[in-house]
């Protein structure tokens, strides 16, 4: 099958391109899994010291040419970053969330034990309701648990046994065995947590950990106005719907940040492909994700120029490393190559390369080399010629192609076809070099002639 073929190569060069964009997206993905834990305060040294210490391997991957083990690898590590990420940060928010919880029992509380002490036979310390009705309040108390466990303490103290009533007593009990450990009490007639309260402290808890502690605040002050009225009849709408619109925005944030970070990838990725190529698209993308609003629509916008910018570059560095290929092989084989040949084939769409042991002779190659795919096949140089020599002439190129696929091979290039005739199946086709081409050395100067 040597007569015309549409083959298809990738090239060693092409090969190496995709892995240092590989390694390019680890070094992104591993910057962000680093500073966002740390943020989190969720990574430790020993975490730091074995994510680089395999970093390091992939990256030797690279240089001891395991080329295919490295374009396997990495991905996988690069999904293994992201899921160990999402862990550590849905432990944070798990944290966030339960510390929010304690807040809102210990106020519940606070709340619950004045209620008691205002009835209690013997004054209470000043000093100690004045701590309770500041925690009662929400305000921060480092020893918050300690100034409750006292309040219970001071309750049974101050009031005769007889006096106090069973869910009293129960409590001062429980405070005398347990006051060692941290723990929250219940007061008498406190209704049990609703659970909608557990998931808008989940929900609160994820956007101050994840996005940063304004993106809560409106919901902040809209449960603060439903907490200062707890006999509004519609407590219960106004929580239900709280919850449905932090459910909302969380994941509207999350879109967002998952944009924004791809966007940051692909700007870092481009400038290192394009270095000071592009001024413009970089200098948006740094103001895009300044904006104290995030816009959506240029983030997307910029996301597919970015894109772009990358798969052009890629796409040209890999058509000239296809058409360098193609010609140094046939050089290697004997063709004659000349300077502005790769660049006659880029601008032409074709090149012809002669060879001085087959004269009136050559082979032609052309095709979008850009795409990878690329056609091949002998040409005769002259209509007047002795046309037996023809199936000869694709003989002998059937030969000529088997070596230089193994040439290409041997060079980490690999050549396969797509389509291919057998000997002889279509005329021979003729192309008429001018006597300018001939001088230009390029061999772009052709056109076809019909065969008889």
């Amino acid at each position: 099958m040597s007569g015309p073929k549409v083959v298809r190569i990738v090239t060693r060069d092409e090969i190496l391109a995709i892995c240092e964009g590989h390694l390019r997206r680890l070094e992104q993905a591993s910057e962000r899994w680093e500073t966002q834990a740390d943020r989190l305060g969720e990574l430790g040294a020993a975490d730091i010291a074995s994510t680089r210490a395999r970093h390091d391997r992939l990256r030797q991957l690279l240089r001891d040419d395991q080329l295919v083990a490295l374009q396997k690898d990495v991905p996988i590590e690069i999904a293994f970053l992201a899921h160990d990420l999402a862990e550590r940060e849905e432990r944070a928010v798990g944290k966030a969330a339960r510390a929010r919880q304690s807040r809102r029992n210990l106020r519940e509380n606070a709340t619950a034990l004045l209620r008691s002490l205002e009835t209690a036979l013997a004054p209470a310390d000043a000093s100690l309701v004045a701590a309770l009705r500041a925690i009662a309040s929400g305000l921060a108390y480092a020893d918050a648990d300690a100034i409750v466990a006292r309040g219970f303490a001071q309750l049974g103290q101050a009031n005769a046994t007889d006096t106090l009533s069973e869910s009293q007593r129960a409590l001062a009990n429980a405070l005398r065995v347990e006051e060692d450990r941290p723990s929250l009490w219940v007061a008498e007639d406190h209704a049990p947590r609703a659970p909608r309260l557990d998931r808008i402290d989940q929900h609160i808890a994820r956007l101050q950990t994840l996005h940063g502690d304004t993106s809560a605040e409106p919901f902040l002050r809209r449960l603060e106005a439903i907490d200062g009225d707890p006999a509004d009849p519609r407590r219960d709408m106004l929580l239900d719907s709280l919850v449905v619109d932090l459910a909302a925005a969380g994941a509207d944030r999350q879109v967002r940040r998952d944009r924004v970070e791809a966007l940051r990838t692909l700007a870092a990725e481009m400038a290192t492909l394009l270095g000071e190529a592009d001024t413009t698209l970089p200098a948006q993308v740094t103001a895009c994700i300044a904006a104290p609003e995030l816009d959506m629509a240029q983030i997307d916008a910029l996301v597919q120029q970015c894109t772009d910018a990358i798969a052009k570059k890629l796409s040209r560095r890999a058509a000239t490393a296809r058409r360098r290929a193609v010609l140094e092989g046939l050089a290697s084989l004997g063709y004659e190559l000349r300077e502005g040949m790769e660049t006659a084939w880029a601008n032409a769409g074709s090149v012809v390369l002669r060879k001085a042991a087959t004269p009136g002779y050559g082979v032609e190659v052309g095709g979008r080399a850009d795409n990878g795919r690329l056609q091949v096949r002998p040409v005769s140089l002259t209509d007047t010629r002795d046309r037996s020599r023809d199936r000869d002439i694709e003989t002998i190129w059937c030969g000529e192609f088997t070596r230089l696929r193994s040439l290409l091979a041997e060079r980490g290039s690999e050549l396969t076809i797509d389509k291919a005739l057998a000997i002889g199946e279509v005329p021979l086709k003729v192309l008429e070099i001018s006597e300018e081409g001939k001088s230009e050395a390029s061999g772009q100067m052709q056109k076809s002639k019909p065969t008889r």
